[in-house]
């Protein structure tokens, strides 16, 4: 019994190492990956073990900016590895969606054809991958803007819908860094991303 189980423990490792190496994106890997740290700088009790008390360099939110396509500009999330569209102007999704048209216009809008940036594989993130970006530190918006132009004061679309109600999804106010959700026949903002495992 024991050479089987340390033979699977053995299959699902590399396994896992298979899909780690599989998941490069552009210029990045998923290897080293590390969540943001939330931004919040302010401490509000005289008990050790509040966010800011943490701050890591390695946590620190990071972000670089490149522009493949000339006005195509994407942000890469150098913690993450994730890469996002930089200013949903350039890539003609600045309007609002119900959640369905928000699927539809990151994958088949700027996805389908290559067109924003040369990558055909945007879609809509994940509420995960949405809250990643939320900057604790600011508010409306709260997100650093310097790297995610144009982004409103406004509720954002994640693709993750509510398991317990199929006409709910989750979404990110940026207005102040909540995460909750509403019935997908809401207009909100969306901004694409890309990466990820696959």
């Amino acid at each position: 019994m024991r050479p089987r189980i340390l033979l699977s423990a053995l299959v699902l490792a590399a396994g896992f190492a298979g899909s780690a190496a599989a998941a490069d994106i552009s210029t990045h890997t998923f290897t080293a990956c590390n969540l943001p740290d939330t931004g919040q700088t302010g401490d509000y009790t005289a008990t050790f073990g509040e966010d800011p008390d943490y701050r890591p360099s390695g946590s620190q939110p990071s972000y670089t900016i490149y522009s493949p396509g000339g006005t195509s500009s994407v942000t890469v999330d150098n913690r993450t590895g994730l890469m996002w569209v930089t200013n949903p102007n350039d890539a003609g999704i600045a309007s609002t969606y119900s959640w369905e048209n928000a699927l539809l216009a990151c994958e088949n809008t700027i996805g389908a054809a290559g067109t924003y940036a040369g990558y055909s594989n945007w879609r809509l993130p994940n509420v995960r991958e949405l809250a990643s970006l939320v900057d604790y530190g600011r508010q409306n918006p709260a997100i650093n803007t310097a790297y995610f132009f144009n982004t409103q004061s406004n509720f954002y679309w994640s693709s993750t819908t509510i398991t317990s109600a199929s006409n709910n999804a989750w979404y990110a106010s940026f207005i102040d860094g909540a995460v909750t959700t509403n019935t997908k026949t809401n207009p909100y903002n969306i901004r694409c991303v890309r990466g990820g495992p696959p």
